[in-house]
């Protein structure tokens, strides 16, 4: 299960969004040689038949590691409740 954290990244408190069905990183090179990414997570409505994103965080980098750190930050696996 994926717990998502908005733009404010906390310490694994409450997620902002929880249970995310689809998870997607979007990177787009620039001409400077930084990278914009965009952390988008997808849910499932509950009162409606449909898909709904929400952007969880969007940034530049410059480095894989600046990456990682980014989706660290915003992203937490949680383990299932049996």
């Amino acid at each position: 299960m994926l717990d998502i954290y908005g733009r404010a990244p906390v310490e694994h408190g409450a997620p902002v969004i929880r249970n995310a069905e689809f998870f997607r990183i979007e990177l787009a090179p620039l001409a400077d040689g930084k990278i914009f990414v965009s952390l988008t997570a997808t849910t499932v409505d509950e009162d409606e038949p449909q898909l709904l994103d929400q952007e969880i965080a969007s940034d530049f980098v410059a480095t894989i590691d600046e990456l990682l750190t980014l989706i660290r930050a915003h992203v937490h696996i949680a383990s299932r409740l049996s």
